[in-house]
């Protein structure tokens, strides 16, 4: 599914359950918005995937909404393109695509 498809707003319930997947170049735009419209209360900070795109839990959007932390930021963003780009995938699925860390070298 994507971004699009989503029926918003959305609940934390549903969110928690859900990961915004896209990719570095979106990210980087994602990046310049939060700097410019964002707020310091609220940073969303991509995690990579293994087939390097990045993601992000979808508990983000609880906060788009009018009144919201970040809805300055979805405001100024082009809806089009994130309704496009970006892919809304089950929370366990991104989890799954998580590079494996590497091990801290005091566990070893």
């Amino acid at each position: 599914m994507l971004l699009r498809d989503l029926s918003m707003p959305i609940s934390e319930t549903e969110a928690r359950g859900l990961a915004l997947v896209f990719s570095p170049a979106l990210a980087a735009r994602l990046g310049q918005l939060h700097a410019a419209y964002g707020s310091t209360n609220c940073v969303p900070v991509p995690s990579p995937l293994i087939d390097g795109r990045l993601m992000l839990c979808a508990d983000v959007l609880t906060e788009v909404a009018v009144g919201g932390l970040l809805a300055a930021m979805w405001g100024a963003a082009d809806q089009t393109v994130l309704g496009a780009a970006v892919e809304v995938i089950a929370w366990d699925a991104a989890v799954a695509m998580m590079p494996t860390p590497e091990p801290m070298p005091w566990g070893e």
